[in-house]
């Protein structure tokens, strides 16, 4: 067992010492103090793990003292002593904190079994809090580079695979791109083009937040966008119209502001395309890298979408149409031949 460092406060200092010898021989770190306001004073000076305290002290009470004691020393474990143990003593101390009892004349070999038993409680805590801070600091490194839903689910999951129970299903996807950056890029510096894309990028992540839809990633000047999966919403295709209008609403603003520091940022403008179908849900890539992401057609359908638009327009298709036709207004309809696909698509533009 590990060493730990152990206080034993008894006025009586034959008994104190026994105790001192016994623990000692177990390889711990033991200390005694001969009244509640020497122990005091001791912890304030150095940590301690374990406190063998006597009910009994003169001045300051065993009870009394172990709480101020765990004001120095708040992780500190506590056995209380008694010669006179009661039941009412035992449920007062459990009461206070203490985590045994036992009583006096105290026997050497039941005060290292009990001993033993605390640090044992004492270390199975002190690795949990530990292992939840490094699930805690592993669960932010992995929200830096995929959606908190996604990582959450896979610190769940004890093989450290992530797939979907139902992996094709019914997906609506959003893809939103920057219209013009590239232009923007060749004539700003880096540094000003990488701020304006973290300011806008924070802003999409706000927004997409709060209509529980999930950033798939982000794409240079553009981001991927599904709602639906793999968190189940009642009304995905209305939940991503409405972020598709909230952003396209948020970038006008970003943008003019910028535009006060540059005119260049007028010449820029974003494109979103809505679409909704079949796909793959699940981990693509090799064995030694895996990317939590969509596959279908609709994915395609929406970049294309994106790419037709012309700056703050949001371009939907039919199986996203049919849920929001009586809730957002629809200004243009017309059916449109995607580059890159085989058959024509009927098409339906919202202007926020």
């Amino acid at each position: 067992m590990q060493s730990r460092k152990i206080l034993v406060v008894d006025d009586e200092v034959m008994v104190a010492d026994v105790s001192r010898m016994t623990l000692a021989s177990d390889g711990h770190q033991v200390f005694c103090a001969y009244s509640g306001e020497m122990a005091v004073e001791q912890a304030m000076a150095s940590r301690f793990d374990l406190a063998i305290i006597d009910a009994m002290l003169p001045g300051m009470g065993g009870i009394e003292t172990f709480e101020a004691l765990r004001l120095s020393c708040p992780r500190i474990k506590g056995i209380l002593v008694s010669g006179d143990l009661t039941v009412d003593i035992a449920i007062e101390a459990m009461d206070k904190g203490f985590s045994s009892v036992l009583a006096k004349p105290v026997q050497s070999e039941k005060l290292m079994r009990i001993v033993q038993e605390c640090l044992a409680e004492a270390t199975l805590r002190e690795e949990n809090v530990c292992l939840k801070n490094k699930v805690m600091k592993m669960q932010t490194l992995f929200e830096q580079y995929m959606a908190p839903e996604v990582a959450a689910i896979l610190l769940q999951k004890q093989d450290g695979k992530l797939e979907s129970d139902k992996e094709v299903q019914e997906i609506t996807v959003m893809f939103v791109d920057i219209r013009n950056f590239t232009f923007l890029v060749q004539h700003l510096p880096l540094q000003e083009s990488r701020a304006f894309l973290t300011e806008f990028f924070d802003m999409v992540a706000d927004i997409v937040s709060s209509w529980q839809g999930i950033l798939d990633k982000f794409i240079g000047d553009a981001a991927l966008i599904i709602f639906g999966a793999p968190v189940a919403q009642e009304t995905p295709n209305l939940s991503a119209v409405s972020a598709a209008i909230e952003i396209q609403k948020g970038f006008d603003k970003l943008r003019d502001q910028w535009a006060l520091k540059s005119e260049l940022f007028v010449q820029i403008g974003l494109g979103i395309g809505v679409s909704r179908g079949e796909m793959y849900l699940g981990n693509v890539g090799s064995g030694r890298r895996l990317d939590y992401t969509v596959v279908g057609a609709d994915v395609n359908i929406a970049q294309r979408l994106a790419s037709e638009t012309v700056a703050g327009q949001i371009l939907i298709t039919e199986s996203v149409y049919c849920d929001v036709a009586d809730k957002v207004s629809v200004h243009e309809k017309k059916t449109r031949f995607l580059r890159g696909l085989e058959k024509d698509f009927q098409l339906y533009s919202i202007v926020p």
